[in-house]
C-alpha cells in the first residue's frame, strides 16, 4: 500500500512548518499546504485534489477552521483530521459535528499520527458507502435510579429497529450497573469499557468489533458483566465513540447511567434528543425540573419528558400542576405494568413483543422518533387509557 497522501491547511506559519515535519517523518506525503482558512480557491483546489487526509488546524480562528472542516467534510471522502492545543471537550464536541473523524491534540500528536493517518488510508481503500446522512443520537436519563431507564431505552431501541427498518445501536452507559444485555437475553463478548479504555485506538473498524447482535438485528454496546467501581474517561473519547457509531448507524440510542464525570455535558450537548424519565413522585419531579432548568440556561434543545409507570386513576397532581413544577408538559406517558415488565426482566424477553398498553406506548415513541406520524388511537377496553402520547 502506498504512503498516504496529506493536504495541510494551518494559517500559523511556524506551526504549520511542525506539523508539516511531524506528518512526512509518520511517512505520509503533504501533496499541498495551504496557509489561510478561506478562499474559494484554495478550497476548490483542496476538494479538486485525490487524498487521503486533510489536517486543519484549528487553533489560529476556531470559527472559521470548523466552517472549512463542514464544507470539506460534505464534498470529500478524505478523512478531516483537527489539529488543536485545547483539552476542552466542548471543543470536540464542535469538531465532530462540523465533520472531522480524527481529533489530534498537540500533547500527543506525534505518537497517534501515524495511526491515524494509517486509518485515513484504510478509509480510502474501502468501497464507498452513503455517508452522506449521520445517525440520529437519542439518550434516556432517569430522574434518579430505578424510574425505568433501562427498560424503556432497550425497547425503545427494538421498537425503533421495527418501525424505522434501519440500522439501530443501543449503548448501555450505566458503567457500574448496566442491565441492558439481562434485559434483552444477549451475552456480549466485549462492553463498553473496551471503548472507553482505549481512545487511541478508536475507528469504525475497532467499534465494530465490541458490538453484540441481537435477535432482531439490533446491535447492543454493552454495560460491563463485572462491578467497576471507577472508570477514568479521558476528554473527548466519548465524544469520539458517538461520532463513530454515527457515521455507522442511522439511529443511536444510549442508557445514560450515572458516573460519566465530565463527559455527561459532552453527551447531551452531542445529542439529538434527550427522554427525560421520571414518575410522579416529589424526589423524582424536583431532580427532573433541576436537570431541565440546567440544560434550558445552557439553551439546549431537544428535551422531552417521559412519565414512566403513569397511572391515570391514581393522580395525585393534575397535569397544569405537573408541567408548572418542571417547565416543560410531559410529552409522553407510559402506563404502569408491573407483572409484564417483572416477567420480561426475569426472561430477557422485551416488552414491545407483547401486546400491551406498554408496548403500544413505547412503539409510538419510536414512531415520532423516525418521523412517522401517530398511530390510530384507540381506547383500551381494560385501562381506560386513551392515546399514547400528550
Amino acid at each position: 500500500m502506498s504512503p498516504p497522501d496529506t493536504i495541510l491547511i494551518c494559517p500559523n506559519e511556524k506551526v504549520r512548518s511542525y506539523l508539516g515535519d511531524a506528518i512526512r517523518a509518520a511517512g505520509s506525503r503533504i501533496v499541498r499546504e495551504l496557509g489561510s482558512y478561506g478562499g474559494a480557491t484554495g478550497l476548490v483546489a483542496v476538494l479538486d485534489m485525490a487524498c487521503d487526509a486533510i489536517v486543519v488546524e484549528i487553533d489560529s480562528n476556531v470559527a472559521s477552521a470548523l466552517e472549512l472542516v463542514e464544507r470539506i467534510s460534505q464534498n470529500s471522502s478524505a478523512t478531516v483530521m483537527v489539529f488543536s492545543a485545547s483539552t476542552d471537550p466542548e471543543v470536540l464536541v464542535r469538531c465532530m459535528r462540523a465533520g472531522a473523524r480524527e481529533f489530534l491534540r498537540a500533547a500527543n500528536f506525534t505518537s497517534g499520527l501515524g495511526e491515524a493517518l494509517a486509518r485515513a488510508r484504510a478509509r480510502r481503500a474501502e468501497p464507498a458507502g452513503d455517508g452522506s446522512a449521520r445517525g440520529r443520537l437519542l439518550v434516556f436519563w432517569g430522574a434518579k435510579g430505578g424510574v425505568g431507564v433501562t427498560t424503556l431505552a432497550s425497547n425503545f431501541a427494538l421498537a425503533l429497529r421495527n418501525e424505522a427498518k434501519a440500522e439501530v445501536a443501543l449503548v448501555d452507559l450505566n458503567l457500574q450497573l448496566g442491565g441492558v444485555a439481562v434485559l434483552l437475553g444477549v451475552n456480549p463478548r466485549f462492553t463498553v469499557l473496551d471503548a472507553l479504555r482505549h481512545g487511541d485506538r478508536l475507528d469504525g473498524e475497532f467499534v465494530s468489533t465490541l458490538m453484540t447482535q441481537h435477535a432482531s438485528g439490533l446491535s447492543v454496546l454493552a454495560s460491563s458483566d463485572e462491578y467497576v467501581p471507577s472508570v477514568p474517561i479521558e476528554n473527548g473519547t466519548l465524544g469520539k465513540v458517538f461520532h463513530i457509531l454515527r457515521q455507522r448507524y442511522r439511529y443511536v440510542v444510549v442508557d445514560a447511567g450515572p458516573g460519566l464525570g465530565a463527559s455527561t455535558e459532552e453527551l447531551f450537548e452531542a445529542a439529538d434528543c434527550t427522554y427525560v424519565v421520571t414518575q410522579l413522585d416529589i424526589p423524582s419531579l424536583r431532580n427532573a425540573q433541576r436537570f431541565l432548568a440546567h440544560h434550558r440556561r445552557a439553551g439546549q434543545q431537544g428535551m422531552e419528558v417521559v412519565l414512566n409507570r403513569f397511572e391515570p386513576r391514581k393522580l395525585e397532581y393534575d397535569e397544569d400542576r405537573i408541567s408548572k413544577a418542571l417547565g416543560i408538559s410531559p410529552k409522553w406517558k407510559i402506563p404502569n405494568d408491573y407483572p409484564g415488565v417483572r416477567r420480561s426482566q426475569n426472561t430477557g424477553t422485551p416488552l414491545v413483543l407483547a401486546n400491551s398498553s406498554v408496548a403500544r406506548g413505547i412503539a409510538e415513541m419510536a414512531r415520532a422518533a423516525c418521523g412517522k406520524q401517530p398511530a390510530r388511537r384507540e381506547k383500551s377496553a381494560r385501562s381506560g387509557f386513551l392515546g399514547l402520547a400528550w
